[in-house]
């Protein structure tokens, strides 16, 4: 598996799961802008630690690969898993 797979789906992974605590936590009792925040934060904490422990070359030959692969993929599925698992709870 390429590195980029093992990023996409690590944040597609990291997404249901942030949904799931974002639900069991209640972060929405302080407002949904609030929960949208936290899974901002949790996104670019994920690029910077990405970017630590990877090396200066393969992070070159990244790009911006490095920070976009799977956002979208994390936003769905943190939003998704957010509203399903809040409904079911």
């Amino acid at each position: 598996m390429k590195l980029e797979d093992k990023i996409y789906w690590g944040r597609a992974a990291g997404g249901c799961m942030l949904g799931l605590f974002t639900t069991i936590l209640r972060i929405d009792r302080f407002g949904s802008v609030t929960a949208i925040l936290i899974a901002v934060a949790v996104y670019i904490i994920s690029a910077l630690f990405l970017r630590v422990f990877i090396n200066s070359e393969t992070r070159l030959l990244l790009g911006r690969k490095l920070y976009l692969t799977g956002s979208g993929t994390y936003g769905v599925l943190w939003l998704l898993s957010w509203i399903f698992s809040y409904n079911l709870l």
